[in-house]
């Protein structure tokens, strides 16, 4: 009996999440939204709740935020399931979407889902199994704006003592100015209580303290201690330099004292052309076929390898780039292949950011390449 008022009161050892808002469609009911939260799991805690609240609040012009309407939602019949590329510990990601309806058609929302509690064994917070998590993430009704988001999965398993990569992407989908950092994690009561970040020294080898690139949202950390830590990402939306959206990821890194398991690499990277800040930056030409070949290796010649890869331009409807890995016959190296024929309409200065993931399905490692689009000149 005891179990299953728990099991109703909350969800325990709850990791990180999200919440995506995109707009749908407008007709005389409203606007309409697909909004969808994304919870992730320790298995060993309690079970998840099966529905989840999301709660919807205005900005008025006085600076208060006033309650609209609740909404509750249960998990999609898919979810519940392992974490991919996760085979050494117990991850469940949950799936919570619908569609909400915004009868006030214009304003600044905020749609949140707070549930408790975070899972007991995170390093950084002084008490976290009594701290609930708080995801929110704000959107301006108007003009057809969604909001922002991260193209990337997260991951959850790194070794420690080693510079390691992770790129969550940040992306919006109506083409707004976008600026990224990383924050504190919020709980009921606000910021969680005794948070540290993870660029402290107490977390973080000199040789990679915890920081998120601001040029191309590429997180590098090498991790000073084992352990379960948290933190949290924010993406923040601009157009002719008014905010309009803010989206946060909650993430906890498993840091595990690993010192026969390797991470897989992109061991040629250093063919890629770079750019005068040094990332790696390809510029391509309209109407030509670009073509680029990574090589993925493992230290561990046992290990089984794979190669993803993400991005915006993966999208287009027209003309997108397509991306494969196959074999090399040299013990469990791969290639993978990166093919781009671009389109007129995917000129623009700002460059189109790309994520490679290689993956032995315990440790990941993202390698992040700039291509630019320019116009066939004669």
């Amino acid at each position: 009996m005891l179990m299953i008022v728990n099991y109703k009161a909350k969800s325990s050892h709850l990791m990180g999440g999200q919440i995506t808002a995109t707009y749908l469609s407008t007709d005389t009911n409203g606007v309409h939204y697909l909004v969808e939260l994304t919870a992730y799991r320790d298995t060993i805690g309690i079970q998840m709740v099966p529905t989840a609240d999301f709660e919807i609040h205005k900005l008025d012009t006085s600076g208060n935020w006033n309650f609209v309407f609740t909404h509750t939602v249960s998990y999609a019949t898919t979810s519940g399931g392992l974490m991919p590329s996760v085979n050494v510990y117990g991850v469940e990601v949950y799936l919570f979407q619908d569609t909400l309806t915004f009868t006030d058609t214009n304003g600044y929302f905020s749609i949140s889902y707070e549930q408790c509690c975070r899972n007991a064994a995170i390093v950084n917070m002084s008490n976290p199994g009594s701290e609930s998590m708080k995801l929110t993430t704000f959107v301006t009704i108007d003009n057809q704006n969604s909001a922002p988001t991260f193209l990337t999965p997260p991951v959850a398993y790194l070794p420690s003592d080693t510079t390691w990569q992770y790129n969550p992407l940040p992306f919006d989908p109506d083409g707004d100015s976008l600026a990224w950092r990383i924050d504190t994690p919020f709980s009921s009561n606000g910021v969680v209580s005794g948070y540290q970040f993870l660029s402290d020294s107490s977390y973080s080898n000199t040789t990679g303290i915890f920081s998120l690139d601001s040029i191309t949202g590429s997180l590098t950390w090498n991790a000073k201690i084992s352990g379960n830590f948290v933190a949290s990402f924010i993406i923040e939306e601009f157009r002719a330099g008014q905010k309009i959206g803010e989206m946060r990821r909650d993430m906890q890194f498993i840091v595990v004292n690993d010192t026969t398991n390797y991470i897989p690499q992109i061991s040629n990277m250093q063919s890629v052309p770079t750019n005068s800040g040094g990332y790696p930056y390809v510029i391509l030409t309209v109407g030509q076929n670009y073509q680029l070949h990574l090589i993925g290796n493992d230290a561990n010649p046992n290990d089984v390898l794979s190669m993803n890869a993400y991005g915006e331009a993966f999208n287009f409807n027209l003309s997108p780039p397509t991306f494969t890995y196959s074999l090399t016959g040299n013990g469990n190296e791969i290639q993978g292949e990166f093919s781009w024929t671009p389109d007129a309409s995917h000129v623009r200065s700002t460059p189109y950011i790309t994520v490679f993931r290689t993956s032995d399905n315990v440790f990941n490692h993202d390698e992040t390449i700039q291509f630019e689009v320019a116009s066939m000149t004669s």
